[in-house]
């Protein structure tokens, strides 16, 4: 079981929380929890309502939309964090290619966390302006 600590580590490599202050990010490590997937487990579901993101610990996701490979997700990438920030469905369905290991970030939890601390959101509307902007 990771501590929180260990938790705010792992989330610190993930690029959309990258500029998340620590202190803050303690706030969402806090939430995390620990899940793991057996080969050909799905985290969710194309056109599934987005419950949760999650942060790939280790292993392997597949993203796949309209039956068709689009990505691979491996250690510190966010599979479904698009999807919660804009509160709509998933637009692909993720899943593990083989045992994974993963942070689940509910949604509700995740909302309540940025409603206590903006410092979250500013930090991720940075790391996603530096995404966007290359």
């Amino acid at each position: 079981m990771l501590t929180v600590l260990e938790k705010v580590d792992l989330l610190q490599h993930a690029e959309i929380f990258s500029e998340v202050r620590t202190e803050s990010l303690a706030r969402v490590a806090s939430i995390a929890q620990e899940v793991d997937f057996g080969p050909l487990k799905a985290l969710f579901n194309e056109n599934e309502a987005a419950e949760a993101m999650f942060v790939l610990v280790e292993g392997e996701v597949v993203l796949t939309r309209l039956g068709r490979d689009r990505n691979r997700l491996s250690a510190f990438q966010v599979a479904g964090a698009l999807a919660v920030l804009a509160d709509q469905a998933h637009t692909e369905t993720a899943v593990a290619s083989r045992p994974t290991q993963a942070l689940r970030i509910g949604r509700q939890d995740f909302y309540e966390a940025i409603a206590e601390d903006v410092n979250i959101a500013r930090g991720i509307l940075r790391a996603l302006v530096r995404m966007v902007s290359g």
